[in-house]
C-alpha cells in the first residue's frame, strides 16, 4: 500500500515561501568611492569628523569597529555611499605599512557601526 500511495502522490506544488536560487539576491560588494590616493591624501589634511567631532561619539564608533576608544583617527571626511551619508574614518592598518579606511553611517556607535564599506590600503 505505501509504495503504491507514494507512486500515485501528486507532484509537490511550489510554496510561496520556499527559497530557491532564483529568489536569492546578493548585493554587490560596496566599495569606497575614492581612489587609494584620495584616501591617503586625507592623512595630510585636518580630519573633518562631521558628527564624530564629539570625542565620545568617535570613541564609541571606534569601539564598535573593534578598536580601542583611544585609537587615533589619521584622516576623516564626510562621504556618501549608495545615497547614504556617512563619514570615512582612516586609522592605522593591521601592518605598519598600511591604513584601514571605514565608511560608517552617521549613527555609528559601539552597538551598531552602520558600516557602509571598508578597505585596507598600503602606504607608499
Amino acid at each position: 500500500f505505501g509504495t503504491i500511495a507514494l507512486l500515485r502522490a501528486p507532484d509537490p506544488t511550489p510554496s510561496s515561501t520556499s527559497v530557491t536560487a532564483e529568489h536569492i539576491t546578493v548585493s554587490p560588494p560596496t566599495v569606497i568611492p575614492l581612489s587609494q590616493d584620495e584616501i591617503l591624501g586625507l592623512l595630510d589634511r585636518t580630519p573633518d569628523y562631521g558628527p564624530f567631532a564629539d570625542p565620545a561619539r568617535r570613541a564609541s564608533c571606534l569601539s564598535g569597529l573593534g578598536y580601542p576608544a583611544s585609537t587615533p583617527v589619521l584622516g576623516a571626511r564626510p562621504i556618501e555611499i549608495n545615497a547614504r551619508p556617512g563619514v570615512l574614518l582612516v586609522v592605522a592598518g593591521d601592518t605598519p605599512h598600511g591604513v584601514a579606511a571605514y565608511a560608517v553611517a552617521l549613527n555609528c556607535s559601539a552597538a551598531d557601526t552602520g558600516l557602509l564599506a571598508n578597505t585596507q590600503i598600503p602606504r607608499p
